[in-house]
């Protein structure tokens, strides 16, 4: 479609300025995505800032869809009165084919593991399959580009998600509570949506515990299809309450941790799916974090039509995904180094309990982010203090707070750790300090490759740098 053509679709509009007979290839109201064949969107309804747009015209922008005039510009600008009314009738002009079926994750940890298992699953079995998260876009596992967001704008979303031709995709998705909040699912049809786990995160931004859960289960009760499916951890605090909410939509629901699918270990491991046993060979669960992110993949898979046999078949070729319980093996001390994303509390448990046993405590890398959640720091320190042995509190992505104040609340209650501003002398002061057979869990960043630090963007890499550490050691 060209701009010129915006003519006849908003036929009521008050157009200023000639439009190009140039192909628009996206639209975004991000004034970072644009490009000269870009079409813009300002909404005056929203938080949009006059510098937005200046940055916007710097990257060759030529036409606006907005519902208010932009005064002492040269822009083409189409006005309209019902700015989303219109761009919904514009993306089912540019993308009418909707996925064969779309699942969206959500959970305070665990959706980016259980999305990957998904795709991979989807990719082995031939089922084409898009994906959207915090590791960013991919098309059949392979990424086309990165993602500064979980869940990526509603634009953005709708335009991965819909296709312009009937060669379709699933589509799958992380559903950040952010993304659930702010309305990115608007208007995209969601026909599986699973949800991994409830912990503390994003109080800040949602104000309390029990604002944060019922933004996470509005995927269930406002966005998900009433014909669609819900998969469902069985081991949640708030399952009976789901499990109601779900009845009084007739939702289909799917339940894992124990029900409809879910692993058993005797003298042998087992899968259950719907009441039939199946003994699994050649293949082994490494923990139970990962226990519970392959049934939730497994669920959404059966969700989608894709048989127990399949399923079952490509189990042992399943790789976990990048930065979540990646292993480095350091043979000269016959030792484990894992990096891990786990940044909330609960993540950070559930990583070193995983390690740990009655005569054994992982050594630990960790630290919090700067400008958010500070309500989490206390319990981050608490955690690190129970569960690990030798503790190195140092940065993690300070932004443009004051690092020493970030790991001085940590050090308080983690009074044990060592603290290290510099991640990478952290690192090395870690491994170097490893007993034999020993393991480090090096948290907080996991597939990230840079930290924020003020307003810069630093190239780092806690994998690289271990491995770079080990070869010298």
């Amino acid at each position: 479609m060209l701009f010129s053509d915006l003519n006849k679709i908003f036929v009521t509009s008050k157009i200023i300025g000639k439009l190009p007979k140039k192909k628009i290839k996206f639209i975004s109201d991000n004034s970072k995505n644009i490009s000269a064949n870009t079409l813009f969107v300002v909404n005056k309804n929203k938080n949009f800032k006059l510098s937005y747009f200046h940055e916007a015209i710097s990257k060759n922008l030529n036409t606006v869809l907005t519902n208010r005039h932009i005064k002492n510009s040269t822009v083409n600008q189409i006005i309209v009165k019902d700015i989303d009314k219109e761009i919904l009738k514009l993306l089912k002009i540019i993308k009418p084919f909707p996925p064969i079926s779309s699942v969206a994750i959500t959970g305070t940890n665990g959706k980016t593991s259980s999305t990957w298992y998904l795709s991979q699953i989807c990719k082995i079995n031939k089922y084409p399959s898009k994906l959207t998260g915090t590791l960013g876009y991919f098309i059949d596992l392979k990424k086309i580009k990165e993602s500064s967001l979980t869940t990526p704008s509603n634009l953005d979303l709708y335009q991965f998600a819909y296709s312009s031709n009937r060669k379709s995709y699933h589509y799958i998705s992380e559903a950040s509570s952010h993304g659930l909040h702010q309305g990115r699912f608007k208007n995209i049809k969601i026909d599986i949506a699973a949800i991994t786990n409830i912990s503390h995160d994003h109080l800040d931004y949602h104000g309390n515990f029990s604002s944060y859960v019922n933004t996470k289960l509005s995927l269930f009760t406002k966005i998900l299809n009433s014909k669609g499916v819900a998969v469902v951890n069985s081991n949640l605090k708030i399952y009976k309450m789901i499990k109601k909410k779900l009845k009084n939509r007739k939702i289909k629901m799917i339940t894992y941790g124990s029900g409809d699918v879910y692993f058993f270990k005797n003298n042998y491991l087992y899968l259950y799916i719907f009441g039939k046993k199946f003994k699994l060979q050649k293949f082994n669960l490494e923990n139970n974090i990962q226990k519970e992110n392959l049934e939730c993949a497994i669920a959404c898979a059966l969700a989608m039509k894709i048989s127990a046999k399949k399923i079952i078949h490509c189990l042992k070729m399943l790789k976990s995904a990048p930065g979540r319980f990646e292993t480095i093996n350091y043979r000269k001390k016959n030792s484990k180094i894992i990096i891990d994303y786990a940044h909330t509390p609960d993540a950070l448990e559930n990583v070193l309990k995983n390690f740990s046993d009655d005569k054994f405590k992982p050594s630990l890398v960790f630290g919090c982010g700067g400008d958010r959640d500070k309500l989490k720091r206390r319990k981050m320190g608490l955690v690190a203090a129970r569960y690990a042995n030798k503790i190195y509190i140092t940065d993690d992505n300070p932004r443009n707070e004051n690092p020493k104040n970030i790991r001085k609340t940590l050090k308080k209650y983690c009074p044990n750790g060592f603290e290290i501003s510099n991640r990478e002398k952290a690192i090395l002061l870690a491994i170097s300090n490893l007993d034999i057979n020993d393991t480090l869990i090096i948290a907080g960043k996991g597939h990230e490759n840079y930290q924020l630090i003020k307003n810069k963007k630093i190239d780092f890499n806690d994998f690289q740098i271990a491995k770079n550490i080990i070869s010298q050691l």
